[in-house]
């Protein structure tokens, strides 16, 4: 089995997951296997993550990298969402981070 590009694990995984709503997981194994690795490192993830960002989704793992992530990303302004579910005006109370210390 031949090893499959960033480039190319990306469009197959757009294919296949790129309606889905809430996203898809994929263990650390299921990425070996599907891409014919025996590993891959952080940089093949961030390459996955370039190509499919393009697209409107997201390549992520979490804190161990052993678990992968193929989530839509929002375009959705977080002052938009903070007005719809709560009063317009309370946004306004929100300050800035202070990042002395």
């Amino acid at each position: 089995m031949t090893m499959i590009s960033a480039k190319e694990f990306s469009g197959w995984l757009l294919e296949r997951f790129a309606e889905e709503k809430q996203g898809v997981s994929l263990s650390r194994e299921d990425i070996n296997m599907l891409t014919g690795r025996q590993s891959f490192s952080l940089g093949y993830i961030h390459d996955i993550h370039y190509e499919v960002m393009r697209h409107g989704m997201a390549f992520v793992t979490d804190t161990t990298r052993e678990m992968f992530y193929l989530v839509p990303i929002s375009e959705r302004p977080w002052r938009k969402q903070l007005e719809k579910h709560y009063e317009h005006d309370l946004y306004c109370n929100v300050l800035p981070l202070n990042k002395s210390g």
